[in-house]
């Protein structure tokens, strides 16, 4: 069984792999939207600007481990 501290970086690395696919996914449908743009002539700084996917920060991650630490915390009501 981990300890407090192995617990927290377990569900920390978790947070930041799934922002990690996620941002993944996002930025497979920016490319393919990009490159629709750009075929039909409607490419502009303002839709790419639009469609860029963001970074995710620290925050984000800290915020993710905390959504996913409140399922630890249940007790089961089964």
């Amino acid at each position: 069984m981990a300890n407090p501290y192995e617990l927290r970086f377990e569900i920390l690395q978790m947070a930041r792999d799934y922002l990690q696919d996620q941002r993944s996914t996002t930025e497979n449908y920016f490319y393919n939207a990009w490159d629709l743009a750009k075929e039909n002539g409607e490419a502009t700084m303002e839709l790419y600007k639009e469609l860029h996917p963001n970074n995710f920060s620290i925050n984000d991650i800290k915020k993710k481990a905390e959504e996913l630490y409140q399922f630890v915390e249940q007790k089961d009501t089964v």
